[in-house]
């Protein structure tokens, strides 16, 4: 496949994910701030089957461009976004190339990664620990976010038909 092929599918998934990712803030969750993670089907997706280094590029772009859109580049959503984002990338990254875990299970334990980083990033920027309480809370609504994004994600791979554009 050309250059030029390869990275036009990389910016449309990159497209995907900001999409994602802004519709998804328009979805009420019951806990403030808490997204339902949709945007991560496409990098869980992206680690199957692109370069990893492709993933980390959308990833960080997705972030970075959502936050621009959404008018909260460089405030405290940014960071907590980034936080969460790249301890959840890297989660993924470890546990797809260990091969233990299905799809499902990648994306449910990079979930409660990601929690867990916008949570230190919380802490850092409040200065106080007191933000720990709200764990447990955000803990098990991203594990069943992580599920669903992983099914999604699992049921994606085993249909794939990006695997004979890529190639």
């Amino acid at each position: 496949m050309s250059i030029v092929k390869r990275w036009s599918i990389i910016a449309m998934l990159l497209a995907m994910a900001i999409v994602l990712s802004i519709m998804e803030s328009f979805i009420p969750v019951w806990i403030p701030g808490v997204k339902l993670g949709l945007a991560n089907v496409i990098i869980l997706i992206m680690l199957y089957e692109f370069k990893s280094s492709e993933a980390f590029l959308v990833q960080l772009l997705r972030i970075v461009l959502a936050s621009i859109m959404r008018g909260t580049f460089l405030g405290p959503s940014f960071a907590m976004s980034i936080a969460g984002g790249l301890l959840a990338f890297i989660v993924m990254f470890l546990f797809v190339r260990i091969k233990i875990f299905t799809p499902l299970g990648v994306s449910s334990i990079s979930a409660v990664a990601h929690a867990t980083g916008q949570i230190l990033a919380a802490m850092w920027l409040l200065g106080t620990t007191a933000v720990m309480y709200y764990l447990p809370f955000i803990m098990l609504l991203s594990l069943a976010t992580g599920i669903l994004s992983g099914f999604i994600a699992d049921s994606y791979l085993k249909r794939s038909i990006t695997s004979r554009f890529i190639s």
